[in-house]
């Protein structure tokens, strides 16, 4: 009898440690769903960091890699560094000017920590005498979206400066016209100074997603202004909206009004989501477009071109390119 008492304890005594549950099911607590964070937060493609929306100094973004992109020099390729989805898809826009217009783009400058950023503003108050006029060029340490890992200021072979005469080189002019096609938006313009409260920079681009790149270059606003009414759309219709979809909800939001659609948005189950999203697009669509149009236009195919460059064109590039930064 004393045996089986004392196998019967060992027993309970290894369920226990094994994590066993001998309650009855009903008084169980069901799992706890796993979170996702926001994707306007400081890990979500539509993170907003400016002078008014700085990020911690201890920040580090996961998953940087290095993008297999052009540089004007070998030395820059080991300390450009992106977020990964945002790495693929500078690639994939890197392809595309390169296929479709025999166009070179030259990656200068990705994911720059806190401390460099303060190490850079700091030099720039030495050189022009105030940290006022020094914010006017070099963004204060936590206010920088290269510490994001999203944004990649560009180059090219016709202009080895980062200077607003970019913005008027063909290169240029078709990162600011095609890059939304990629998921990035050219971060700021001059119309938008005050609103950015940064002047015109046509080398900076910043990654957000083809939908939200594509709703604001339709909309030809800001990231601050998209931000601002984009926070009131449901988390699912930020993660998996179209493009049209998201330009119609927010020009209607910054007009003032409140769309019907957006309570059946809202009101959408889990499991009734994609449908949601189906009908809410429908009545915007124009008479050309299909919803699977609209679907799938996050996967842009480049056009290959009749005349790719030939090794003499690679030749000239490299006498274009010089040796400093």
């Amino acid at each position: 009898m004393k045996t089986r008492v004392v196998l019967f304890i060992c027993a309970l005594i290894m369920a226990l440690n094994a994590g066993l549950v001998f309650a009855e099911p009903e008084h169980t607590p069901a799992p706890l769903a796993q979170t996702q964070s926001s994707i306007l937060e400081s890990d979500g493609d539509l993170a907003l960091v400016n002078r008014a929306n700085r990020i911690s100094k201890t920040y580090v973004p996961e998953n940087l890699v290095q993008p297999k992109v052009s540089t004007r020099k070998e030395s820059l390729q080991e300390r450009i560094h992106m977020r990964e989805h945002a790495a693929r898809a500078l690639e994939a826009m890197f392809e595309a000017a390169l296929l479709e217009e025999g166009y070179t783009l030259y990656a200068t400058s990705g994911y720059r920590a806190y401390g460099i950023q303060q190490i850079l503003f700091n030099s720039k108050v030495e050189e022009v005498g105030s940290r006022e006029k020094a914010q006017r060029r070099v963004a204060p340490p936590g206010s920088s979206e290269h510490q994001l890992g999203l944004a990649m200021d560009l180059q090219a072979p016709s202009h080895l400066n980062l200077s607003q005469a970019f913005g008027d080189t063909d290169e240029g002019k078709w990162a600011g016209e095609n890059a939304h096609r990629f998921g990035y938006i050219l971060r700021y313009k001059t119309a938008w100074r005050d609103i950015t409260g940064v002047s015109d920079e046509p080398w900076h681009f910043r990654y957000v997603g083809i939908a939200h790149a594509s709703a604001m270059h339709d909309l030809d606003i800001p990231l601050e202004t998209y931000v601002e009414h984009a926070k009131a759309l449901p988390e699912y219709v930020l993660r998996g909206a179209n493009h049209v979809l998201l330009a119609g909800l927010v020009k209607e939001l910054m007009a003032g009004n409140h769309p019907p659609v957006l309570d059946d948005l809202r009101k959408a189950a889990p499991n009734e989501q994609a449908e949601a999203l189906r009908l809410a697009t429908l009545p915007m669509l124009s008479s050309d477009q299909t919803y699977e149009d609209v679907l799938y236009y996050a996967y842009p195919t480049p056009k290959p071109t009749a005349a790719p460059w030939t090794d003499e064109d690679e030749e000239e590039v490299e006498l274009l390119i010089g040796e400093n930064l």
